[in-house]
This record gives structure tokens, C-alpha cells and sequence, in this order.
């Protein structure tokens, strides 16, 4: 059914948030936004001042989200086991990291990085079975679409649970047949959209968009909107849009463990 094909090895293209996607950022550091409440790259100024540090920052916190970012400790961190918490599904997309895309099963796709040594399984329903006839009143019966949901006692991961369906347009007549993924994720645990501690709860629902496009160059790339909500940090969606070009072979993949570093 896929309308696009995203299998083969992609490497990530940085061309936004250039400076805490690629470093690890001092704490309070959150992208970019008002003198006085943050750093602004190469122009200084003031780290998590103010009554929400976050204020007109990247990522749309709340005075609470500002705050608990504000509480980022490596160190402690990496003490209790938790170097991953900014390679969970909502950051690693945003992580300098290559990408092997594969089909685990006919209902399963398997997203690898890299960096961070991360596996996601994007789960997709079943194929709808054909409604039938009913031969005593001779009218149609509908099939029964398969709901998709987490199994009963899936627990909280770093990848959570991912639910993926495709989109599917053209492909009739004279128009080629195109498409996008969508894949929506649910218990996370909570963790980090950047490795300097910007953090999400473990209520957040992560909604993603895949698409393909092919340039002049016969160049394949990725194009993948995030939308992140979670009520209790933000004020609204974290919308980010993030790009990956596929590569010719798997000689650039090299793994590397979490770092809270």
C-alpha cells in the first residue's frame, strides 16, 4: 500500500537550530528569542533570567516548562542510567544522525539512528478485510476496520508507541500516485527535545508527516514536520521541520552509544 518508499540509509541535513542540534548547549540556552531571557548566539546575554526563562523562545514552555529546564543536571542524568533522555522519539529525529529504514514485517516499519544506537517500530493496521453480502437480506455488510491502538500494559519507552497510517493520493489517470506517512506516538517516557535538557512529559503525543521529493539533481530527500503537544510544558504545538537525504550505501552508518555530553 505505501504510496512512497522511505527504505535505504539517509543521513540528517542540519540547515536549522544549527548550534543545539550539533553541540550540547550550556543550560538555559533555548534556541533563540528575547535579550534577557536567554542566550542569543554569539551575542551573549543573560541565561534563564526572568519569571519564564523560555519566554519567545524555540520551544513555546510555559512558565513550568521553562523551569524544569531549568533543573537540567548531566550528572545526575547519567547517574541513574538515563544518558537516552534526549534520544527518545521526540529528539532523536533532531539528532546529527543517519537513518536505515526498513520492513521489519509487512505491518511493521523499522526506523534505526545511529546516534544514540535508537530503534523505532512504526506499527501500521492490518490489511481491511472486503465487506460481504448478507445472502438472507441481500444487503451489504460493511468490513469492520481494525482500530489501532498500544496493546493493554505497553509500557513507557524512550520510542514509545507508534501508530502509522499512509495517505494516499493520485495514481488514477494521468496523475502519479503519491502520498505522505503520518505516525503518531504515545507512551514516552519523559525526556529531552535537545541534549541540553529541554524536556517533555511523559503525556506528550508526538504527531509525524514523512514525505519524499526528488530534486534536479535526482537527489532523494525527506521532508518530516513534528508536531509535539503537551499540555502541561507548552502553551501550544512544537512545530519543527526537519530534512534527511538518502544516501547511495550504509559505509557512512557508524553507531554510537546515548551521551549526555
Amino acid at each position: 500500500m505505501a504510496p512512497i518508499d522511505l527504505t535505504g540509509y539517509w543521513t540528517a541535513v542540519i540547515s536549522e537550530d544549527w548550534h543545539v542540534r550539533m553541540l550540547t548547549q550550556p543550560k538555559g540556552d533555548f534556541g533563540i528569542g528575547a535579550p534577557g531571557a536567554i542566550v542569543i548566539p554569539g551575542r551573549g546575554g543573560a541565561v534563564g533570567s526572568g519569571a519564564n526563562p523560555a519566554e519567545d523562545s524555540n520551544i513555546p514552555y510555559k512558565t513550568k516548562g521553562g523551569l524544569a529546564a531549568m533543573q537540567w543536571d548531566p550528572a545526575k542524568d547519567e547517574a541513574e542510567g538515563n544518558q537516552c533522555k534526549a534520544f527518545g522519539a521526540p529528539g532523536i529525529m533532531r539528532q546529527p544522525t543517519h537513518l536505515h529504514i526498513t520492513w521489519q514485517d509487512d505491518n511493521t516499519l523499522k526506523v534505526e539512528a545511529d546516534f544514540g544506537t535508537q530503534t523505532r517500530l512504526f506499527h501500521f493496521a492490518p490489511p481491511t478485510p472486503e465487506g460481504q453480502i448478507s445472502f438472507q437480506s441481500g444487503a451489504y455488510i460493511p468490513p469492520e476496520v481494525p482500530k489501532m491502538e498500544a496493546p493493554p500494559g505497553t509500557e513507557p519507552s524512550w520510542q514509545g508507541y507508534s501508530i502509522a497510517s499512509w495517505t494516499i493520493m493520485g495514481g488514477r489517470g494521468n496523475y502519479e500516485r503519491a502520498g505522505s506517512l503520518k505516525v503518531v506516538t504515545t507512551h514516552l517516557k519523559p525526556g529531552y527535545y535537545w541534549r541540553n535538557g529541554m524536556p517533555y512529559t511523559g503525556d506528550a503525543v508526538l504527531s509525524e508527516h514523512f514525505r519524499t521529493m526528488e530534486l534536479p539533481d535526482r537527489s532523494t530527500w525527506i521532508t518530516l514536520v513534528q508536531i509535539v503537544e503537551d499540555p502541561e510544558y507548552l502553551t501550544q504545538p512544537f512545530i519543527v521541520n526537519y530534512h534527511f537525504k538518502k544516501l547511495p550505501d550504509g559505509s557512512k552508518w557508524n553507531p554510537a552509544p546515548c551521551s549526555v555530553k
